[in-house]
């Protein structure tokens, strides 16, 4: 059919954006047809919005040329008619074909100029999507730390209505940035979570990428299997959406799994593919991967020239990839540590010639610090609870150091203090101590201000070096105190504390270990908290799913349900009846259907009121169906009149005898304010199929049969 209206050029707009993700093609075919009616239309918008459709399918096809001229027409005539949001879509479009393609100046570019222009009009989806792409080019940056500082903005910033795809997204970036920090448990932990919402919401795409991610963590962890299994199940759902570039990045991860394994043959059988996918979509910085792996897996099996020709196109990708800038900066990285390996050896030779023994001894209690510091950092880090790291730490820091206080508060910007919300004293643990951030007697707090450690040995006599008055005491009073403040990157979120009765409990290498100590701690304390604030939107978001499927049921079943008697209404009456004719049909039985009207229910309204008539309708509705089978049907189809479908009859004697128990058990007087009243009723019975097989012909022949018996 010709497209002849902008209305019908909008509906094929909005199914090829929908459907790009899970069907590019069919989507492309879509966006083509969109394209060509708008130009016969003369309909910009249109034509714009289809050009953007057009982009987006072929990238997901691996067409990246075709993608490129789709997006430049999309945003140039975006941009002439003023339209901020699609120039939006289109130059967010744009920054991730460049990412692709690898020219990392223009994507930070195009990313930049769409958050810029989402945030002067207003759109904070725009917006997210823009912050979201950065983040994501921060980690092809290889600077993880601040794409999860962008990730972490941009999720906080999400309104509670965000699109399931977007936040999806964000989470999954988020469980990256965290594998690529070389926390696993977090990264799992954000991606699993990703996978949950993309899945939810038949977002392919995400998911799929979600599978890779989630086989990568688990390949870094030595689960092969569990990786094997993520990336099988990957490449099986990107076979349904014919996304090119994904197939090869999961080519891939299954090429390094098998690599993992010891299995050459089957990593190259795999890489093979991934890079001959890459090159068609001129993805290089796949490619230089893909080559890399191979290398590894042709040295593997002995095959050396071939795994140096693979060697040497690794390097040659890699290079074109790298920026000046950024091989500048590896340049110098390489030469100070050249700088720093001189030094040492200067300072080996130096300590084997002059005080020996002292300097050796000093090195090993440092060795031994430093192994006590990585292991305590690896112990607290992999935790997600608050609660456990703070007795993780005290637990391994006890034996090295006298302790009759430890804890650590967390800053609460509402209340404007520093919250000890689970601490030790005298071995035993307690919690929620609460201390104003402006208090001029505590250390806590003159830490938190002043973002400095505190070291005193002697708290009577130095306490003035800190507090403008004694220090608030509760309980025996602590000589010796190390409290240091505990930041991620610059930002401050609390403080650690370790306390001792005894004056000169501590000197200047617990302070070191402290000190050393103090980013693992913060990086444990930021992720409990992302974990828990993470933990409370999705209990939220369960109990806001639980109470609108409550609501839907409710609905459902007013729509359905008549409000005063709780029986079916007509709707629902004419729902159950085709089920049952389709039953009787297939079984070869018949229904009986008995419209049921009440005799002199009008009198009884006006004697005793409207209260009554309530009453009677209800108490006749349970009569009715306290006589038929829970297999049988009965509804209320107006003010007194009801309809009775009874199921599997095979013979009309029966039905007409089932008619007169129902009879006989109706006459009986209803009892009001002490007294009887007896209602009437007159009933018309139609055979299902005798009568006919159309359930309003049925209905209408055996309100015909009432009528006839009422007043006949």
């Amino acid at each position: 059919m010709a497209v002849v209206t902008t209305e019908e050029v909008d509906k094929l707009n909005k199914a090829a954006w929908d459907g790009a993700l899970v069907a590019p093609k069919t989507a492309l075919e879509t966006a083509k047809q969109a394209l060509d009616a708008s130009l016969a239309l003369d309909y910009r918008k249109g034509a714009a919005d289809a050009q953007l459709n057009i982009g987006w399918c072929a990238y997901y096809l691996g067409d990246v040329s075709t993608a490129y001229q789709g997006l430049v027409e999309a945003l140039s005539i975006y941009s002439s008619l003023g339209n901020a949001e699609g120039s939006c879509k289109a130059m967010n479009a744009l920054g991730v074909y460049y990412q692709e393609v690898s020219r990392l100046d223009k994507a930070i570019e195009f990313y930049t100029k769409s958050m810029e222009t989402a945030r002067s009009a207003g759109l904070l989806e725009r917006e997210l999507a823009a912050m979201s792409n950065i983040g994501e080019l921060c980690l092809d940056l290889d600077n993880p730390k601040e794409a999860l500082d962008y990730l972490i903005r941009t999720y906080e910033l999400m309104p509670k209505d965000a699109p399931p795809d977007l936040v999806a997204n964000v989470l999954w970036a988020i469980g990256k940035a965290f594998l690529d920090l070389g926390n696993s448990v977090m990264a799992k932990e954000f991606v699993q979570k990703a996978y949950l919402l993309a899945e939810n919401a038949e977002n392919r795409l995400i998911a799929t990428d979600c599978l890779e991610t989630l086989g990568r963590i688990l390949l870094s962890e030595g689960d092969y299997d569990g990786a094997e299994a993520n990336l099988r199940q990957a490449l099986s759902l990107v076979g349904t959406t014919d996304n090119v570039r994904q197939k090869a990045i999961v080519l891939i991860g299954l090429g390094s799994a098998a690599l993992s394994r010891g299995d050459p043959a089957h990593a190259i059988e795999k890489l093979d593919q991934a890079a001959l996918i890459c090159k068609t979509v001129n993805s290089k910085s796949n490619l230089y991967r893909s080559y890399e792996l191979l290398s590894s897996a042709h040295e593997l099996q002995g095959n050396y020239h071939e795994a140096l020709d693979l060697y040497k196109q690794f390097a040659h990708y890699r290079t074109e990839v790298q920026t000046e800038d950024t091989a500048h900066k590896i340049r110098n990285i390489q030469i100070q540590a050249e700088i720093d390996k001189a030094q040492q050896e200067a300072e080996i030779y130096r300590l084997r010639t002059t005080e020996l023994r002292e300097k050796t001894l000093q090195l090993e209690d440092y060795n031994r610090q430093i192994m006590s510091i990585s292991q305590i950092g690896r112990m607290v880090t992999a935790s997600l609870e608050y609660g456990t790291v703070v007795q993780t730490l005290f637990e391994r820091l006890l034996p090295l150091m006298d302790m009759d206080f430890f804890g650590i508060s967390l800053h609460d910007s509402e209340k404007k203090a520093l919250v000890y919300r689970r601490f030790y004293e005298d071995g035993l643990k307690k919690g929620d101590r609460v201390i104003s951030v402006d208090a001029t007697d505590s250390y806590t707090s003159w830490t938190y201000r002043n973002s400095k450690p505190v070291f005193i040995q002697h708290s009577d006599e130095e306490y003035a070096n800190y507090l403008e008055k004694r220090p608030r005491v509760r309980g025996n009073p602590c000589q010796s105190i190390v409290c240091m403040p505990l930041k991620v990157e610059d930002h401050l979120i609390g403080t650690l504390m370790v306390q001792s009765y005894r004056v000169a409990a501590y000197t200047t290498s617990h302070l070191n270990l402290l000190e050393a100590l103090a980013p693992y701690v913060s990086i444990a304390v930021e992720n409990s908290i992302i974990h828990d604030r993470v933990e409370e939107l999705y209990r939220a978001l369960s109990e806001e799913k639980r109470r609108l499927e409550k609501a839907t049921l409710k609905i459902s079943h007013l729509a359905n349900h008549d409000s005063l008697t709780g029986l079916p209404n007509r709707r629902l009456l004419f729902e159950l009846l085709q089920k049952s004719i389709e039953s009787a049909h297939r079984a070869g039985t018949k229904i009986a259907i008995a419209f049921i009207d009440l005799d002199d229910f009008k009198p009884l309204n006006d004697r005793y009121g409207h209260a009554a008539g309530d009453a009677a309708l209800v108490a006749v509705a349970e009569r009715i169906k306290g006589m038929l089978r829970a297999s049988d049907i009965i509804a209320r189809v107006g003010g007194d009149e009801f309809v009775a479908a009874m199921t599997s009859i095979k013979h009309r004697v029966d039905m007409e005898v089932i008619a007169m128990k129902m009879l006989e058990e109706l006459v009986v007087p209803l009892e009001f304010a002490g007294n009887n009243c007896s209602l009437g009723l007159s009933m018309g019975i139609s055979i299902y199929p005798d009568d006919g097989t159309n359930i309003e012909d049925l209905i209408n022949k055996a309100d015909s049969a009432m009528y006839s018996i009422k007043h006949g």
